[in-house]
């Protein structure tokens, strides 16, 4: 698969609603979701495939995320790192300390095994002993109040994500690179030309419901 974009004369894929956006993540797709001023590449965490994990590390900034319920994180023993903020508006908000399997990897860096790691964050059956800290994949707590409104890109991924996959819990996402800026996080248009050029799926909730009210 061609790891270049054309950015130039292509037409736009258009925005879609959130209910779209479920519908492909269903299919085991992934996204590319707006959230204010942020775009990120989302994907369920229980199906991420070696393949998927690769698109988003070699498109995004390379910091991959797991949203996951604040029960989960609980359950799985996976606190919140000691936050300079607790403002919902700040990137880190929620950000636990980062995690590897604890079986099944090698360096923990890889495509494989940083999906095989959200696979196992995912997983109800998962258990504290299941994952190595510290490690390359990073949990996000996502409480019930900031999941009910959506005040973050997490919470935004994993209501998505929780509609799409019930059977598990979790949404991979990373911050979406420049294309036309590569010393910058992507644009609107860049999310377009890179959902041109690999049939992706945009999806603006938060436009869409403003444009309905």
């Amino acid at each position: 698969m061609t790891t270049s974009v054309a950015y130039a004369a292509l037409p736009r894929t258009p925005w879609s609603t959130a209910a779209e956006g479920m519908r492909a993540l269903a299919r085991g797709e992934l996204i590319i979701l707006r959230h204010g001023a942020r775009l990120v590449l989302v994907g369920c965490a229980g199906t991420v495939t070696t393949e998927q994990m690769a698109f988003v590390i070699r498109h995004s900034t390379g910091f991959v995320q797991v949203a996951l319920h604040e029960r989960d994180c609980d359950r799985l023993g996976l606190p919140e790192a000691t936050p300079s903020s607790r403002a919902p508006s700040v990137c880190a908000y929620g950000q636990c300390v980062a995690v590897d399997a604890s079986a099944g990897v090698t360096t923990g860096i890889s495509g494989a095994d940083r999906a095989l790691t959200a696979r196992v964050l995912a997983d109800p059956r998962s258990s504290v002993d299941d994952l190595s800290r510290p490690g390359h994949l990073v949990p996000v707590r996502v409480d019930p109040r900031v999941l009910c409104e959506r005040q973050t890109v997490a919470a935004c991924a994993l209501a998505l994500t929780d509609l799409a996959r019930p059977e598990y819990s979790g949404a991979v996402f990373a911050e979406l690179d420049g294309i036309s800026d590569p010393v910058n996080t992507a644009g609107p248009h860049d999310a377009e030309a890179l959902a041109d050029s690999y049939d992706l799926t945009l999806v603006a909730p938060d436009e869409h419901h403003e444009r309905s009210r």
